[in-house]
């Protein structure tokens, strides 16, 4: 094994808790979109959190990621999002973004990963794709690992979380060379299984816009593990939660002490 392939093996250890291969992600990078969102308004707040509740990892921000390190270093598994670039206030809301930090520098501050999104269906799927793959090529040669966002646009014929389009995005995400893919739930754990299968590489579920309650994210992670998938990367979801602490370790029961939703939310309470 190459000292690269070291580096990527070491780093998916930390990214993917070692007893279940699985891993509860969550997610404080909002903030290069949307700005100082409710829940989101110290980043920082919400990683130490994550730490506290037992999360694997986070992702975020090059900036939060700089301001967190001493609270975190050797705690949790950290990945930087190194795509951006567009704002709410943005007056194209197409999907798209581009890349606004290098591989190297964020491998240089020691993160165990980088993220960055993959958008298909849209009018700038080649620039997307195109960032993904040299992103990809990036990590390789840096020994980190590429968590693959894979969105399809929400201008096609079926709804974006079809499972045709959600399993070409996360077979393309993991055909240029991503080692973990985030992806939209499918609604089922029989399509869901469809979108892990055809995937070369361990699949998570994204959040999105917070859900209608506790136990809809709950089951919806409890479905992703039934189907295969290797856990959660959760945002909203988590820091928008009246009980942000209570929800990241209701999180991690399902996800890695396959407890249901039902016995997990007695926590949050």
């Amino acid at each position: 094994m190459s000292n690269l392939e070291t580096g990527k093996t070491l780093h998916m250890g930390r990214l993917l808790h070692p007893s279940t291969h699985r891993t509860v992600i969550v997610a404080v990078d909002h903030g290069n979109y949307t700005g100082p969102v409710r829940g989101l308004e110290d980043p920082v707040k919400v990683i130490k959190l994550a730490v506290e509740g037992g999360a694997d990892a986070v992702i975020a921000n090059p900036g939060t990621i700089r301001r967190a390190a001493s609270a975190i270093a050797g705690k949790i598994g950290v990945i930087a999002r190194i795509d951006g670039a567009h704002t709410i206030l943005n007056p194209d809301k197409g999907q798209h973004n581009s890349i606004t930090s290098t591989v190297d520098s964020v491998a240089a501050m020691g993160v165990d990963g980088v993220v960055a999104m993959g958008y298909i269906g849209t009018k700038r799927e080649t620039e997307s794709l195109s960032g993904l793959g040299l992103a990809a090529s990036a990590c390789q040669m840096n020994g980190v690992a590429l968590v693959a966002e894979m969105l399809p646009s929400n201008d096609l014929p079926k709804p974006a979380h079809s499972e045709e389009y959600v399993s070409l995005a996360s077979r393309l995400g993991s055909e240029l060379g991503a080692d973990l893919i985030k992806t939209l739930y499918t609604g089922s754990v029989d399509s869901f299984r469809a979108v892990v299968q055809g995937s070369l590489s361990p699949v998570v579920v994204a959040g999105g816009p917070r859900m209608g309650s506790e136990m809809d994210a709950l089951h919806v992670a409890e479905d992703a593990v039934k189907a295969g998938g290797v856990g959660v990367a959760f945002g909203r979801n988590v820091w928008q939660s009246q009980n942000p602490l209570g929800m990241i370790r209701a999180l991690v029961e399902v996800v890695h002490g396959q407890k249901s939703p039902s016995e997990a939310a007695k926590g949050l309470r």
